[in-house]
C-alpha cells in the first residue's frame, strides 16, 4: 500500500506540475489566427473572434470567446450569417484520461442569425453541397454519412441560448420574418440519448405575431437525424401535445416524418417536406386529422367560431412560404372532410324558412334567436384548392329537419366565401314555429351564402319556390279535373 501511495502521489505531482507549466507557457490567443483560418477554410467564409480568448485549465478546461462573427459569403456584402456577444464552454479534464469528452453547458449570449436569399436566389445558409452529405432524400434511415468515430462518445452538458434574434429576408420577393427574442434551454446531450428542451420565440411576419413555445425531449442521432418525443408545441392559441416526430435532412431541405400528435381532442398525423435549399421555400404536406373538435380549432386558427362538430379531414398538397405573396394564396391541394354532430353558428336555416313564410302570409315573423345555429348530424364533401381558393362541388349536410346539397368556394387568404346550396325540408319545423306547408315538402329551396367569414350574408328565395310549387299544384289539379270530365263523357256515350 505504501508503494501504491507513492506511485499515485508521484503521478499527481506530475500532473499538477504539467498543468502549472501549461498555465505559464500556453496562451490560446497565440493560436487565434490559426483557429479563425481553419474555420474559414472549412466553411468558405469569414470568421472573426472579436475579443481576447479567456481560458482556464483545472479543475475544468473552459474557453470564453467573447464576440464572434461568421460571414455570409460572397454575394451578401458584410452582413454576417451569425454573430454573438459571447460564447463560452467548459470541459471536464479528468475524463480525458480515459478517452471521454465531457463538455459542459455551451452558453451563447445574444446571438443573431440573419438568413438571406439574395436577388440572384442564392441563400447564405447554404454551406457546401447538402445533397452530398444528406444521402437519399426522405429515406427512412436518414443520411448515410456518419459523424467521426471520436464524436460517438461526445457528451454536451447542454446549450443555454439567451436573448437571441433570427431574421429572414428574401430579396427576390421582399419576404421578411423576424423572431425576437429567441431563448433555448437544452439539457445534457449525448448521441442517441434523450435531452430535455425548452424553446421560446416571438415571431412576427407582416404585422402578425406568434408567441411560440416547445417543451419536450430531443434525441440527436449519429446519422444527423433529430427526434422529438412527448413534446408540446404552441403558437398563440394553437397547440399540439404528445408530439413525436423525426427530422431528417434531405437534398432539398428537411423532411418531418413520421409525425404524430394529439390535436384538439383528436389525433393528427402528417408527412412534411420543407425545401429550405430551394427558392420560394416550398412546403409539401400529406396530413390527416381524426376526431378533432372543429370549434376550438377554428377559433385558434382564425379567431372565428362558425362551425362545430367532430371532424375527420385528409389533405395533401403544397404551397410556397417565400414567394412574395401570402402563403395561403399559393396553396394547391386536394382533400376531403367529414364532420358529425355539429352546428353552423350564426344562422338558423329552419327559422329563416318560417320567417319567410310568415312574411308571405302577412303574419308576424317569430322572434329572432339570440344565438342562432343550424344543427346537423353530418356534413361531408371533397375539396380542391387552386392558388388559395378552395372549391367543393359535393357539399352534403343532413339533419332531422333539413337536407342541404350544393357547391361553392372560399378564398382562404381573403377569408371570403360564396356558396350556392339547395335546402329541402324533410322533418318537422315545430321548433321553428310549426309544421311546414305541404307545398314545401321535398322541394329544393335556393340558399345563397356569401361575404366574409366573420359576417356572411344568407339569402333564401322561398317566394319563387312557392310560386313554382303552387303553379305546379294548379296544373296538376286542372289535369285531374280534365281527366275526370273525360271519363264522365266517355261513360255517357257508352
Amino acid at each position: 500500500m505504501r508503494v501504491l501511495f507513492i506511485v499515485l502521489g508521484g503521478i499527481t505531482a506530475l500532473i499538477v506540475t504539467g498543468i502549472g507549466a501549461l498555465l505559464l507557457l500556453f496562451d490560446p490567443n497565440d493560436y487565434r489566427d490559426s483557429l479563425t483560418t481553419a474555420v474559414e477554410d472549412q466553411l468558405g467564409r469569414s470568421f472573426v473572434i472579436e475579443d481576447e480568448i479567456g481560458w482556464s485549465l483545472f479543475p475544468r478546461l473552459s474557453l470564453e470567446l467573447g464576440g464572434i462573427r461568421l460571414g455570409s459569403g460572397d454575394g451578401f456584402g458584410d452582413t454576417p450569417l451569425l454573430s454573438a456577444e459571447g460564447v463560452s464552454a467548459g470541459m471536464a479534464v479528468m475524463p480525458l484520461l480515459s478517452g471521454q469528452i465531457q463538455l459542459e453547458t455551451l452558453n451563447i449570449d445574444q446571438p443573431t442569425v440573419r438568413l438571406i436569399r439574395n436577388e440572384s436566389g442564392q441563400a447564405n445558409w447554404q454551406i457546401g453541397t447538402a445533397g452530398a452529405e444528406a444521402g437519399e432524400s426522405g429515406g427512412a434511415g436518414g443520411t448515410t454519412s456518419g459523424l467521426p468515430d471520436w464524436l460517438a462518445g461526445l457528451s454536451l452538458g447542454g446549450i443555454d441560448l439567451s436573448d437571441g434574434q433570427l431574421f429572414y429576408t428574401d430579396q427576390t420577393t421582399g419576404e421578411r420574418l423576424a423572431a425576437d427574442p429567441v431563448n433555448l434551454d437544452l439539457g445534457a446531450i449525448a448521441l442517441g440519448q434523450t435531452a430535455p428542451i425548452t424553446f421560446e420565440a416571438a415571431i412576427e411576419r407582416d404585422g402578425e405575431q406568434w408567441q411560440t413555445r416547445i417543451d419536450g425531449d430531443l434525441i440527436v442521432r449519429r446519422d444527423h437525424t433529430l427526434s422529438l418525443r412527448d413534446t408540446a408545441v404552441s403558437a398563440n392559441d394553437l397547440t399540439l401535445t404528445e408530439l413525436n416526430a423525426d427530422v431528417v435532412q434531405t437534398a432539398e431541405g428537411w423532411r418531418i416524418h413520421p409525425l404524430a400528435a394529439q390535436f384538439y381532442e383528436g389525433e393528427y398525423s402528417g408527412d412534411i417536406r420543407l425545401g429550405s435549399q430551394q427558392s420560394r421555400m416550398p412546403i409539401a404536406f400529406d396530413e390527416g386529422l381524426n376526431g378533432v373538435a372543429m370549434g376550438p380549432l377554428l377559433e385558434a386558427l382564425t379567431g372565428i367560431t362558425r362551425l362545430t362538430g367532430t371532424a375527420g379531414i385528409n389533405a395533401d398538397g403544397d404551397m410556397a412560404l417565400s414567394s412574395g405573396a401570402e402563403p395561403l394564396g399559393t396553396l394547391n391541394a386536394r382533400g376531403d372532410f367529414s364532420i358529425r354532430d355539429g352546428a353552423v353558428q350564426g344562422v338558423n336555416i329552419a327559422r329563416l324558412i318560417r320567417e319567410a313564410l310568415a312574411r308571405l302570409n302577412g303574419e308576424t315573423p317569430p322572434a329572432a334567436d339570440a344565438n342562432p345555429s343550424t344543427d346537423f348530424t353530418s356534413l361531408t364533401g371533397s375539396v380542391v384548392v387552386r392558388d388559395g381558393v378552395a372549391r367543393s362541388d359535393d357539399i352534403a349536410m343532413d339533419s332531422p329537419v333539413l337536407r342541404l346539397r350544393g357547391e361553392g368556394q372560399t378564398d382562404l387568404a381573403a377569408q371570403t366565401l360564396d356558396f350556392s346550396l339547395d335546402v329541402s325540408v324533410v322533418g318537422s319545423l315545430q321548433g321553428q314555429g310549426g309544421e311546414p306547408p305541404e307545398a314545401l315538402r321535398g322541394v329544393s329551396i335556393p340558399l345563397q351564402i356569401e361575404g366574409a367569414w366573420s359576417e356572411p350574408s344568407v339569402r333564401l328565395n322561398i317566394a319563387r319556390v312557392l310560386q313554382q310549387s303552387q303553379g305546379t299544384q294548379i296544373r296538376e289539379r286542372v289535369e285531374e279535373e280534365v281527366d275526370n270530365l273525360r271519363d264522365r263523357l266517355e261513360g255517357l256515350l257508352n
